[in-house]
């Protein structure tokens, strides 16, 4: 009897003390959780917002006649490139060179009277300082020989205009460009303000890109800007935003970017253009991947591992960008966080890092 107490005794000591050993075992070997790592990296973040615009002329003239006439010769054709002051037309000259000569000799004979007026105000003051003649007659020989001056200069004037005329009958291009359409044909009579000529200065080109209204209070002046254009689709420009139109409206809630460039060479006024406009840049931000960032009832965490333990650590997060998460605090560049697994993971978790 004594010897099965003592049985019992020693059965239950060992029970206890290898459930003991158990129990410690079960804490110190908790099986750990294995994800991949990551070091927190500073980059710099740039945010683009795209959109799809037209590219047009910046210069595009319509030219008019500046004086009426008949066409007597067309110099330049539709689709013809052409330089300012190169001639595009003429008009009959006849007319405005008669005009001229008609000009030429009214100033000669008014200048002939305007001498021969001036000798009578040179003889009737002698006259009158002998006495021989009134001062009213001399007052008004200088009244006609003033008004005789004032007619040579209206005459002059007359003559300047004449020379105008047979300028503007010669009809030539204010810029460099591309005649785009013609209106006119030999023997057509014209007048002032009638369109002729349409041209195009494909030099510089204005790019109008439509954005939301939603973006009216990121966009402005002096942003960079990257434009492509499917005419020449291996050609990027780099310029900046110009000027900001907004036109919203109930049928058009849009703002449109301006942009001015110089064309590259193969762009074409009422092409198609793809633009990106960089809204925000953060310089050595702290970046990570999306998938290291977890939300607790805590809030935003990520798991810092050391020494192969997991670290939960309170972070405030910014721009999300292409699988990328800017951390604003919380966190610096260089800490080794958790990446695949990281959602299940707790504070002071065991972690076996295996490779990515």
């Amino acid at each position: 009897m004594i010897r099965q107490i003592v049985a019992c005794v020693v059965f239950f000591a060992a029970g206890v003390a290898s459930a003991k050993g158990q129990e410690n075992e079960g804490a110190q070997g908790a099986p750990a959780t294995p994800i991949t790592i990551i070091a927190a990296k500073a980059v710099d973040i740039e945010v683009w917002e795209e959109s799809v615009g037209q590219l047009e002329a910046m210069t595009a003239p319509m030219i008019a006649a500046e004086v009426d006439g008949r066409i007597s010769a067309i110099l330049a054709d539709e689709g013809q490139e052409v330089e300012a002051g190169q001639a595009l037309a003429m008009l009959d000259k006849t007319d405005f060179l008669l005009s001229k000569q008609l000009m030429e000799a009214d100033i000669r004979r008014l200048e002939a009277l305007g001498r021969g007026q001036g000798l009578k105000v040179g003889r009737l003051r002698t006259l009158v300082q002998k006495k021989s003649a009134t001062q009213a007659a001399l007052d008004d020989a200088r009244a006609d020989f003033d008004a005789m001056k004032a007619q040579i200069v209206s005459a002059q004037v007359r003559l300047k205009q004449a020379d105008r005329d047979i300028a503007k009958s010669e009809i030539v291009s204010p810029v460099n460009g591309r005649v785009d359409d013609r209106k006119i044909s030999v023997g057509d009579y014209v007048r002032v303000g009638m369109p002729l000529f349409h041209l195009t200065s494909r030099a510089h080109l204005k790019v109008r890109l439509p954005y939301p209204e939603s973006l009216g209070g990121v966009l402005r002046r002096g942003l960079p800007v990257r434009l492509v254009s499917p005419i020449a689709p291996d050609v990027t420009v780099e310029a900046e935003v110009t000027e900001i139109r907004p036109v919203i409206t109930p049928e058009n809630r849009a703002i449109h970017v301006i942009v001015d460039v110089r064309n590259p060479g193969l762009w074409e006024p009422g092409a198609s253009v793809s633009g990106k406009v960089q809204v925000a840049r953060r310089a050595n931000a702290v970046s990570i991947p999306e998938i290291s960032v977890v939300l607790r009832p805590a809030g935003t965490v990520v798991y810092i591992v050391e020494d192969g333990v997991a670290k939960q650590q309170m972070v405030q997060t910014g721009l999300r960008l292409e699988g990328q998460v800017e951390i604003l605090s919380g966190l610096a560049a260089g800490q080794v966080v958790a990446m695949d697994g990281a959602g299940f993971l707790t504070d002071g978790a065991p972690v076996e890092v295996s490779q990515p």
